[in-house]
């Protein structure tokens, strides 16, 4: 829709467009009052995505501009959904009091004060406390000129920079990684493919002149994330000195000869100094890391274990994370989170941990009083993260001050005096276990500002008269002027008491009005009575409103002094703010220590309640479990009251039983005790103690995972198709020290198809040379048991079933051996098939077994002349019942005493009742 030029050549809507050519790929709240109006574009866009009005300025009007309009107070919830629907949005607002204009009618000047992204969080009480929000830069440097190197002297263009920022905490990390050889269609390499999957960003930034193809190539990866480019130049120009960050942030920055890593880690900051420029002091280091420090989950992995998503409704029920969080606060809820997706692969880094999570294990009395110190401790980072905004309110202040108040408790909280449980613990403190600072001198210039309890203000709104949130006393020029105000307030609450006396009128009241200021409101069937030196002010339906010199000049004076001191409120806060945020790195240092002491007692907790141990974990290549329990399981179990988890051994070696070939019954166990190993592993190297009696875990680099049967349809990917390709990316990607898990594989095609394909895989996992690793792998080819007699380092093991009648019954223990049966009719039956479907299955088996004299005859006879279509959802017919002679039969044998019956009187019966069957059929 467009408008004419006399639409748009107001000054405000002068103003609006000056400001939307500087934004012009944002969705501009432009601040009116109490309302953030989006106008144009913007408002056709915006209007069906938040469920609003779409109205017009100048309605009626040829020319009538589009607009829409939101609550300052409800803003938060509009722009976060436009974030989250991909969209960038510029927060404009009013950056001078409109009383300061004096009487003119110049224009309040606005400014774009924030710019929230998909990747740039506004309000951060608005996203999980237990997730991180994450914007990644990817980097891909060129050589510019031939002569950008590596120190090692490779080109620049083989690696690749990844940057990765947490907006709602300030946490900054950045990584490289190197592409090998690779055909078209592989420009990242398969490490930071996986590391961008396991980070699940929110906003991709492309940094520098990376090319058009990975661009391509990061949209197919994560369709679902907004995409944005950093021009070089808007990053290049900063100037570090400019940012006030931490000095090894700054040293990298300055490099001499970046990597790819310091390229995506100045791209990202460029984006954020454009975007939210006041976030840039929130950001306090760098943290470098290398893809190699941690356990590798690709994206299948995490969700066939269930790690942090449940495969059923992808909440946080039924996942690891879920078991082990008994964490207190956010930070800890994050850190722990993180924990579990980057296992450790360092033994000694591993170890450090386990002394710190073994330290708070064996002292309940210091675990107790430091779970009682973390309550009192709420979301630091992120309440930080808040106070750096220009939007920050005296509440979110105050919320700070309580935390940092809570410290010192969680300091006292790790001393050991009277834990009397352990007397001989001469332990000393595990240098894993994090020293935690107080920061009293913030804390102390919050509380010495603002009150307890300030009112509540509207987001930006301290140029609006709000007072009263700066405590008495902490300046005398501010005390002065409320001491005015309420005393010209009071002269005028004294007024109306002796207007109604000299005037008669009982009626007479004095109101306030925000706009009119004070007036003496006399009723119109009371207007004979108005004093001659009343001037008229307002005219109300039923009243009038009326002034006085007097009044007129005690309201100048209380509106001077209260307008003076909610200026000097706006001025104590913003300086106490600047001092708060003075002290950002330690606060941030403290909400880290804070995370990492959560995540540790949790651990512990855990460990403690449920009985687990503590895993060695080594450089060895053997994995030995002895009674392990799958932790989810067994703890949804107990919660249901059923039978006790089983426990069960496990052991694996390159070098002997390297790989375990798991047969059995359906529903027996088999795909619980897999991911039952690897999330043993899992916890294992994150530092936490398992659920066993034993554990020795030698480190493994990675996990993979083939379980399930799932397709892809949206990108023309049969169930079949997703399973060569995650079996196609193990062999390609596993080393000697990955634990590999295969639940079925070659399940979705021919069974010949299939079983060659198994075969052929667990053929190749075993006898590549660079492979041997250690793999558990289950499959109802039976078959493939013959595996064990050729390959050395093949073994079989079965879990065990015991057939009782009909029914069968899964014991849930795993036995060295190959299974001799699949019992799928049994499980079919208990699932609930109709009974002529299981009947007739019955026979066909017993038919393909060759278990039956008149196999043949049967399997010719079921190909010639098929049996009736069965009734699945309806009443079958009834079989025939027995004939007479039969019911006269089994009623004679129901009344036989075996252990009262002689031989002689057993065959007479049996001759007996033989005749009159062969009689009855004669006679059929």
């Amino acid at each position: 829709m467009t408008s004419s030029p006399s639409a748009l050549a107001t000054p405000m809507m002068q103003q609006y467009l000056a400001i939307k050519a500087k934004h012009p790929d944002a969705i501009v709240l432009y601040r009116m009052g109490d309302f953030y109006e989006m106008f144009l574009r913007d408002a056709e866009l915006a209007a069906p995505l938040l469920d609003i009005a779409l109205t017009t300025r100048d309605k009626g009007k040829p020319d009538a501009v589009p607009m829409c309009g939101v609550p300052v107070h409800s803003a938060d919830a509009y722009v976060r959904r436009l974030a989250e629907l991909g969209h960038r949005v510029a927060i404009c607002e009013q950056v001078e009091d409109p009383a300061s204009r004096g009487g003119g009618r110049r224009l309040v000047r606005r400014e774009v004060v924030e710019v929230v992204t998909p990747g740039l969080v506004g309000d951060p009480d608005a996203v999980d406390a237990a997730r991180e929000v994450s914007l990644v830069c990817v980097a891909h440097p060129r050589a510019r000129g031939g002569d950008a190197v590596r120190t090692d002297g490779r080109p620049a263009r083989d690696e690749f920079g990844l940057a990765v920022l947490d907006a709602s905490t300030g946490d900054l990390r950045a990584t490289r990684a190197e592409r090998a050889a690779a055909g078209p269609g592989a420009a990242l390499p398969a490490a930071l493919r996986d590391e961008l999957l396991r980070i699940a960003p929110r906003e991709i930034l492309l940094g520098g002149d990376a090319p058009g193809e990975l661009e391509a190539e990061l949209a197919a990866l994560l369709p679902a994330a907004a995409r944005a480019r950093v021009p070089e130049q808007s990053y290049r120009a900063i100037a570090p000195d400019a940012l006030r960050l931490d000095p090894s942030l700054e040293a990298s920055l300055v490099a001499t000869t970046p990597d790819a890593g310091t390229e995506a880690t100045r791209a990202l900051l460029g984006y954020l100094a454009a975007n939210q420029p006041f976030a840039l002091r929130h950001v306090s280091r760098l943290r470098r890391y290398a893809l190699s420090d941690a356990m590798l989950l690709d994206a299948a992995t995490r969700g066939h274990l269930e790690l942090f998503e449940s495969a059923e409704d992808r909440s946080r029920r039924g996942t690891l994370v879920e078991r082990v969080d008994l964490t207190l606060t956010p930070p800890g809820a994050r850190r722990l989170a993180r924990w579990l997706g980057y296992p450790l692969v360092d033994p000694a880094a591993i170890a450090a941990r386990q002394d710190a999570v073994a330290w708070l294990a064996e002292r309940d009395r210091v675990r107790g009083r430091l779970r009682a110190a973390l309550r009192a401790v709420r979301d630091l980072e992120r309440l930080l993260a808040k106070a750096a905004r220009p939007g920050a309110t005296p509440r979110e202040l105050v919320a700070l001050r309580a935390s940092l108040e809570a410290l010192p408790g969680v300091v006292a909280a790790l001393a050991e005096r009277d834990d009397e449980s352990l007397p001989a613990l001469e332990a000393p403190r595990p240098a894993a276990l994090p020293v935690l600072l107080p920061v009293p001198e913030a804390a102390r210039l919050v509380a010495d500002c603002l009150v307890d309890e300030p009112p509540a203000l509207l987001r930006g709104s301290r140029g609006a008269g709000e007072t009263g949130f700066v405590r008495e006393g902490h300046q005398l020029e501010l005390d002065g002027l409320r001491e005015r105000a309420r005393k010209g307030r009071e002269w005028i609450a004294g007024l109306e008491a002796r207007e109604r006396e000299r005037t008669g009128v009982a009626a007479l009241r004095i109101r306030h009005h925000p706009v009119h200021g004070y007036g003496i409101e006399i009723t119109k069937a009371n207007a004979g009575r108005v004093p001659a030196d009343y001037e008229r002010k307002q005219t109300l339906a039923n009243a009038e409103r009326f002034t006085t010199p007097e009044l007129r000049e005690m309201e100048r004076s209380v509106a001077g002094a209260h307008e003076r001191a909610a200026a000097l409120e706006r001025e104590l806060f913003e300086a106490m703010r600047q001092g708060v945020l003075g002290h950002a790195i330690a606060i941030r240092e403290a909400a880290s220590a804070v995370g990492e002491l959560d995540a540790l007692q949790s651990l512990a907790e855990v460990a403690r309640r449920d009985g687990w141990v503590r895993p060695v974990v080594d450089a060895s290549e053997r994995l030995e479990i002895t009674a392990g329990r799958h932790p989810v399981v067994e703890a949804q179990l107990a919660l249901r009251g059923e039978s006790p988890f089983v426990p069960n051994d496990t052991t694996l070696d390159p070098e002997g039983a390297q790989i375990l070939l798991l047969t059995g019954p359906n529903m027996s166990g088999k795909s619980t005790y897999l991911r039952q190993v690897a999330l043993l592993v899992l916890l294992a190297q994150a530092g936490s103690y398992v659920p066993a009696e034993r554990a020795r875990i030698g480190v493994v680099d990675r996990v993979f995972t083939r379980v399930g049967a799932s397709d892809r349809l949206a990108r023309g990917e049969s169930t079949f198709m997703v399973e060569m390709r995650e079996t196609a990316q193990i062999l390609a990607q596993a080393s000697r020290r990955s634990l590999v898990i295969l639940d079925e594989i070659g399940r979705g095609t021919s069974t010949f198809d299939g079983l060659s394909i198994a075969w052929a895989v667990a053929e190749h996992l075993h006898d590549a040379p660079a492979l041997r690793c250690r793999t558990l792998f289950a499959t109802h080819y039976h078959e493939l048991a013959e595996l064990a007699d050729t390959k050395a380092r093949v073994r079989n093991a079965h879990f065990e079933a015991r057939e009782w009648g009909d029914d069968v019954v899964f014991l849930r223990r795993l036995a060295a051996g190959a299974a001799s049966h699949s019992y799928g009719i049994q499980v079919a039956r208990l699932a609930g098939l109709p009974a002529p479907v299981i009947a007739r299955a019955r026979e066909l088996l017993r038919s393909a077994e060759g278990e039956d004299p008149r196999a043949p005859a049967l399997a010719r006879r079921a190909i010639a002349a098929p049996a009736p279509q069965l009734a699945l959802f309806g009443d079958a017919p009834a079989p025939p019942g027995p004939s007479p002679a039969e019911r006269e039969a089994l009623a004679a044998l129901r009344s036989v005493e075996p252990l009262r019956t002689t031989p002689l009187e057993a065959l007479a019966l049996l001759d007996r009742l033989s005749a009159a069957l062969r009689e009855e059929r004669g006679k059929g």
